[in-house]
């Protein structure tokens, strides 16, 4: 989680969804915060920000807000409460009058990170107007700033506008902070291989759950194998042409593929979405679900680094992109996400584009529930529901010896 160290929790209290969303607790700080008396909101926010990072031991979000007078340059910026403080409502009315009323209300969070300010900035334009009542003695801006656009609401839209710039970094900035952590334990991400149905089958245990579902009507469902990766067509084939790329290797998720094999898997991936696209006429999407360290991904799934490979035309990113999520070039970038706290979901659509999204409360086995949904047989998403073996030893014919990467 990140933490936003603020006095005035009060001020976050319209954003609460926003927040939960990206992972963000507010926090007081630990004692005063001296605040830096300047005219820059970065010279302000960057001391802010390291003093903070200094007192909680580690990065955190820190905030500063103010208003900016267009007749007075960045003035009275960080200086806001201060100067309004002292002048009041007829005394700032003084210092702005027969010059030009335009203003902004802007507000920047910071954080400290490796020796630098990492800063995200919301703001709103509009005018002071005077000829608003003020409710009391304490002058609140809102009582005198006028947006521009009449539908907003001056006090509030800066602060989004803030977090909705972060919105786009959050995911980034989360790995980044728990990387600096110590890496976990290679047994942690090395799972015991003895109740893994995967290495299970791939041992030819008569016992497998494959092997038991499907008796005598196939002898092994892999379709192409080599020293590193086996392809087959997974149990809850809700549509000909699904598959599962795995590791023989039994690992938590793709994050731990050894660097040397990320080559090679890219180059499996392209050749099974040839095939695929050849047979069916999809470019297919490709998915994974990467658990937490700490936590599985649930019972409906098995936590042995796999691939999903459907040949299905769903634009999966419209259903997960409230989620923090972020683009994704190389398959290596997932070894970023080893230490994600809230785990990950891994998705290239149709038309190759690459994300990873949060996958913190997501139901087990979401994107084939979204796909199941979407190609009108919502019923067949769980395997016990619906095993599919007609569908599996369908999709094994068609590509035998098919897959040449």
């Amino acid at each position: 989680m990140l933490t936003l160290v603020t006095s005035n929790p009060a001020k976050y209290a319209p954003f609460a969804r926003e927040l939960e969303r990206l992972r963000i607790v507010l926090a007081p700080p630990r004692q005063t915060l001296v605040e830096l008396q300047s005219l820059s909101f970065d010279e302000a926010l960057a001391e802010k920000a390291r003093a903070a990072a200094a007192m909680f031991g580690r990065p955190v979000l820190v905030d500063d807000a103010g208003l900016v007078l267009a007749a007075y340059g960045r003035f009275p910026g960080p200086l806001t409460s201060t100067v309004l403080g002292s002048l009041g409502a007829a005394g700032l009315q003084r210092l702005v009058a027969g010059a030009a009323d335009g203003a902004a209300m802007e507000c920047h969070l910071g954080c400290w990170v490796d020796g630098t300010l990492r800063k995200w900035t919301g703001d709103v334009r509009g005018r002071l107007d005077f000829t608003r009542p003020v409710r009391n003695e304490r002058m609140m801006l809102s009582d005198l700033f006028v947006p521009e656009d009449a539908s907003l609401d001056g006090q509030l839209t800066h602060r989004a506008r803030a977090l909705a710039a972060l919105e786009v970094d959050a995911l980034a900035l989360h790995l980044e902070l728990a990387s600096a952590t110590p890496a976990p334990d290679t047994l942690q991400a090395n799972r015991p291989t003895h109740e893994c149905p995967f290495c299970a089958e791939l041992e030819h245990d008569s016992l497998s759950v494959f092997a038991t579902m499907i008796g005598d009507r196939l002898h092994s469902r892999v379709v192409y194998e080599d020293e590193h990766f086996v392809i087959m067509p997974p149990l809850g084939e809700f549509m000909e042409g699904g598959l599962l790329l795995l590791t023989r290797q039994h690992i938590l998720s793709l994050a731990y593929l050894a660097p040397a094999l990320v080559e090679p898997l890219e180059r499996l991936v392209g050749a099974t979405c040839k095939a695929l696209q050849a047979r069916w006429g999809v470019a297919p999407l490709v998915f994974e679900h990467g658990p937490a360290p700490e936590w599985s991904k649930g019972v409906c799934c098995v936590d042995h680094a796999h691939l999903n490979i459907f040949p299905a035309a769903v634009k999966v990113r419209p259903h997960l992109a409230a989620r923090m999520n972020l683009p994704l070039g190389s398959l290596s970038e997932l070894a970023r996400l080893q230490q994600a706290e809230f785990g990950y979901l891994f998705v290239q659509e149709n038309d190759g584009s690459r994300r990873v999204y949060d996958a913190m409360d997501a139901p087990t086995q979401l994107i084939r529930r979204l796909i199941a949904s979407e190609i009108g047989c919502p019923e067949r998403w769980h395997w016990r529901d619906y095993p599919g073996l007609d569908e599996l030893i369908a999709t094994y014919h068609a590509l035998k010896g098919q897959i040449q990467p």
